[in-house]
């Protein structure tokens, strides 16, 4: 078996082969690394935080809850006026689609008159439990209710 010299190293031809290859087959080899996500609707989260009574309100009662709740109001929107009529009224919710439910109360209309908001208090039965919540709902142009704030109660 013959051996090469390249000055003073001596190169064994099964080394050098050996060498040769693994250089050319790195070549077709490939490492990725995701780095995030180019899905707009749920995007990878990067960084992480501890999430607030809101961020947790908005991810139990979706979209399709608030606008139901939102209904409920506007179905007591002749009712509203008066403080005495809604002081101790109690209005159970259901979202068919979702399955969540839960109980409307304490809508406080003390401002309705001022800034065309109510505030109220509303049980959630979830797939994460029953939790209470406190929410604002205002009303838009056409008059419509539109739950705008919702939070986790601390009570």
């Amino acid at each position: 078996m013959r051996s090469y010299t390249g000055r003073h190293i001596k190169i064994h031809p099964l080394a050098a082969t050996i060498v040769t290859m693994g250089a050319l087959l790195s070549g077709c080899s490939q490492v990725s690394v995701p780095m995030g996500s180019n899905n707009i609707d749920t995007p990878t989260v990067l960084t992480g935080s501890i999430p607030s009574a809101t961020d947790v309100a908005y991810s139990d009662i979706n979209d399709g809850d608030r606008g139901i709740i939102a209904a409920h109001l506007d179905s007591l929107s002749e009712d509203l006026t008066g403080e005495q009529a809604v002081a101790g009224l109690s209005l159970p919710w259901l979202n068919s689609v979702s399955g969540n439910s839960g109980t409307l109360s304490g809508i406080d209309t003390a401002t309705l008159s001022e800034t065309g908001c109510v505030t109220f208090r509303t049980t959630a039965n979830t797939i994460t439990g029953i939790k209470l919540y406190d929410g604002t709902a205002c009303r838009d142009v056409t008059r419509k209710f539109s739950v705008t704030t919702l939070t986790v109660s601390d009570a």
